[in-house]
């Protein structure tokens, strides 16, 4: 497997939400234990299951719970199991590519968005609404193309686009919504590739391709941060009320404050640029990349 996509598959140091012991609980982890749980819930209670899982219509009927808790519906299952280890090891990438706030947005944007928008067509055709689990395979389909839109030439063993990977993914998914009454279920999945690129693009990733977005970043990178300009001190004044003797160093300029220190947001943000150009070469980084990937070495170094 090629360096650039055995990255995609690394553990980063992120910022958890709280600490269990020396462990840093992350946004991707509390979705993989959420879905590891609702197994149990699936064998214990099944009743209670069937009501996490997206179904339309009930939406419609004031179960509006439903169109938040799709994702974590998992039935026990191996292959549903394997699903769960992807995400959490590939959602670590992309939460520390983000950054914790910006990935919980992500993941809550590509949970809602595209469940609303089925829940509101439904009443313009019959063929839309639907019964069925889709769970976090659809948040790591959308992480994929999140990823191949960032770094448009990373490649699968040195041979394959990882953004033909994305793609083989989604038609593998289409291909199992064949026959009637599968309208549903192809227009979510296409609206989820959809709505997990605008929002990537939105919040700062998926630079590489001309995605319509709307700025949710503040203008900054994916992980990024600014600091506020030193402000300069007032001249002190003695104990006697008489000003301290000024000499020639009174128009000498502000002594430069420390640099913040080292995070794990800013490891993150150095092996992610890191991984850019070991895919695409250093050619490939923009001027203020090559600006933030010298500051960022000087930093932890």
């Amino acid at each position: 497997m090629s360096d650039q996509f055995a990255a995609i598959f690394r553990r980063r140091p992120n910022d958890g939400w709280f600490r269990a012991g020396r462990y840093d609980v992350t946004t991707t982890d509390i979705v993989c234990a959420l879905s590891v749980f609702t197994m149990f819930v699936w064998g214990l209670a099944g009743d209670l299951w069937n009501r996490l899982v997206f179904v339309p219509f009930l939406v419609r009927d004031f179960e509006v719970w439903r169109i938040v808790t799709w994702p974590v519906a998992t039935r026990p299952d191996l292959w549903a199991l394997l699903g769960i280890v992807f995400f959490w090891l590939f959602g670590q990438q992309l939460e520390a590519l983000f950054g914790r706030g910006k990935f919980v947005t992500w993941v809550l944007i590509l949970t809602l968005a595209p469940a609303v928008i089925l829940t509101l067509l439904g009443p313009l055709d019959n063929s839309i609404d639907f019964m069925g689990q889709f769970g976090l395979s659809t948040l790591f389909l959308g992480g994929i193309w999140v990823y191949a839109a960032t770094y448009p030439g990373v490649k699968w063993f040195e041979i394959i686009p990882l953004w033909a990977l994305a793609a083989a993914f989604t038609v593998l998914n289409l291909l199992q919504f064949t026959g009637t009454d599968q309208t549903g279920r192809v227009l979510f999945l296409l609206v989820s590739v959809a709505v997990a690129l605008v929002a990537g693009r939105s919040l700062g990733l998926a630079t590489g391709w001309p995605i319509p977005y709307i700025p949710l970043d503040g203008g900054g990178g994916s992980s990024g941060r600014r600091s506020k300009p030193a402000r300069r001190s007032k001249p002190t004044r003695g104990t006697s009320g008489k000003r301290v003797v000024e000499g020639p160093w009174k128009n000498a300029p502000a002594p430069v404050p420390p640099p913040p220190p080292a995070s794990a947001a800013d490891q993150a943000e150095l092996d992610a640029l890191l991984d850019k150009i070991g895919a695409q070469g250093m050619d490939s980084l923009s001027k203020d990349e090559k600006q933030r990937l010298n500051d960022l070495s000087k930093r932890l170094r």
